[in-house]
């Protein structure tokens, strides 16, 4: 059973993506849309909102709510999501150059600055947890059909676990010419490769973590065709 989005909840985010799709200034879904969409959807109005470096979008009772949304495929299992709001570029610059000596080293230095940067934004708010607000979005060629996935997780969990797992070795890191990977040593894919589990561009301060999608996420279609200003005025008139 969904835990995510309750019926009404998503009925009205169904509403909401069909009438963006509908504007004639409609972009492709960029993240202060879907914030906006989806504080409406799950009754988050009125919260705080945050600054452009501050850890969460959202914060609501307690909780720190940051919205990530990406263009994928319908049948995709996984997804790599950017963590913007983690790209501190003089700290990642500056556990770059420290931890030179070793991936593996440098792969701890990682882990340890994003637990550190949860934690003292959690303090910081004065909230209690850390969740992620997951939106997939995808269209065909027409721009008329959309698909999107959408679930939610425990973020503070999802670090704290890989830096657990990196202590008991379970994580293999391993330095590219753009940057530091992160592999499961205990998974592989089809091809026998180990699964990533996050990774960072040093060069543009980008760090990615990769998640599975799961197998409870709210999958749904919506068609909607782009109105020109003739038709918006005939429809609110």
């Amino acid at each position: 059973m969904n835990a995510y989005l309750n019926k009404s909840q998503l009925a009205l985010l169904k509403r909401l993506l069909k009438a963006f799709f509908s504007l004639p200034y409609s972009t492709d879904l960029d993240g202060k849309d879907a914030e906006t969409l989806l504080k409406i959807a799950k009754g988050l109005k009125g919260g705080e909102k945050s600054k452009r470096k501050e850890l969460f979008d959202i914060v609501y009772r307690g909780i720190g709510y940051s919205v990530k949304t990406l263009r994928k495929r319908k049948t995709c299992v996984r997804v790599d999501l950017q963590e913007q709001r983690f790209c501190d570029v003089k700290a990642l610059q500056a556990m770059h150059s420290s931890g030179q000596a070793t991936a593996e080293k440098q792969g701890a230095l990682l882990l340890g600055y994003m637990k550190d940067r949860i934690d003292a934004e959690i303090k910081k708010r004065a909230v209690t947890g850390a969740r992620s607000l997951v939106l997939l979005k995808d269209w065909d060629k027409s721009r008329e059909n959309y698909s999107f996935i959408y679930w939610e997780e425990d973020f503070q969990d999802f670090v704290q676990t890989l830096v657990n797992r990196n202590k008991k070795g379970e994580i293999e890191w391993v330095l590219q010419g753009a940057g530091l990977h992160g592999r499961d040593k205990l998974r592989k894919d089809a091809e026998g490769k180990s699964i990533r589990l996050i990774r960072v561009h040093f060069k543009h301060n980008q760090i990615f973590t990769d998640h599975d999608i799961p197998k409870n996420a709210h999958r749904f279609d919506i068609d909607a065709k782009r109105r020109d200003w003739e038709e918006i005025v005939r429809l609110l008139v």
